[in-house]
């Protein structure tokens, strides 16, 4: 019961940041009254546009990774919030879960090699889609930029010969940084899971960004940030995301009632 009516929600757009008429996210996963390593993919009616730009995703839940208890590892390397910060979302329709996020850097410093991706700024999702908790998340996608071209790679436990194939757009954005990085993804669910995705889904969930090696100044050592700063290769490790009813505001452009209010009002 509590699960149905929680999954009632009709999520809204809270703080957003526009520079220049683009729209950059912010956090707004306080006032949805998530706890920490919770997160959820709103069902959206229409597919975004895979531009690099994300006016498409102004009525997303927004999560920030920008504090040290996201450091897995680089807590002698990381300067704060204008050397790495990523905000990142996720949306889903019937066929195609979707990931973005916005990355505030100071110096894009990607891999050279598109094999190792790892050794360079990069992006992966660990995601344990039966929720199963042990063991290494089966599933295991990565985003980077590598030679001036945005690639998809599968470092999943069984390799989906399609995944590489989804839609991406990496695209660079001053205005989070001189290394600053727009990513926007769409995977077919078939290249993702065997699982059948519907509203109520539950899975373990975590993105973790890689700020790697291949950049010289970085004498303190790679950067990387997930939930919690624990591994993410340990599926015990991994949040939660949760697949919700259609992303929604009202005539106000606030929610009529939090997931965090809802919670606490059902016993």
């Amino acid at each position: 019961m509590l699960k149905t009516m929680i999954l009632s929600i009709l999520f809204g757009a809270l703080l957003v940041l526009s520079v220049n008429g683009a729209f950059l996210p912010e956090d707004n996963s306080d006032a949805f009254g998530l706890e920490y390593a919770e997160s959820i993919a709103g069902f959206i009616p229409n597919a975004p546009k895979i531009d690099g730009k994300l006016d498409d995703w102004k009525y997303a839940i927004w999560v920030a990774f920008d504090s040290e208890k996201e450091l897995l590892r680089g807590k002698g390397a990381w300067k704060g919030k204008d050397d790495l910060t990523m905000t990142w979302s996720t949306m889903y329709d019937a066929e195609t879960f979707y990931f973005a996020a916005a990355v505030r850097d100071d110096i894009f410093a990607p891999a050279a090699n598109a094999g190792q991706p790892w050794v360079g700024d990069t992006i992966f999702l660990y995601i344990d889609w039966e929720q199963v908790g042990v063991g290494t998340p089966a599933c295991k996608p990565n985003f980077a930029f590598i030679n001036k071209k945005a690639l998809v790679t599968d470092f999943s436990a069984i390799k989906n010969p399609n995944l590489p194939k989804s839609d991406i757009a990496i695209v660079p954005t001053p205005e989070l940084g001189k290394g600053g990085m727009i990513y926007e993804v769409a995977m077919p669910f078939t290249s993702l899971t065997k699982v059948k995705v519907k509203e109520g889904t539950e899975v373990g969930f975590t993105p973790g960004y890689e700020e790697g090696t291949d950049d010289p100044e970085k004498k303190g050592g790679l950067v990387f940030m997930d939930w919690h700063g624990l591994n993410p290769d340990d599926s015990a490790n991994l949040g939660t995301l949760t697949f919700g009813e259609p992303l929604a505001v009202d005539p106000t452009g606030k929610l009529a009632i939090t997931w965090g209010q809802l919670k606490k009002s059902v016993p």
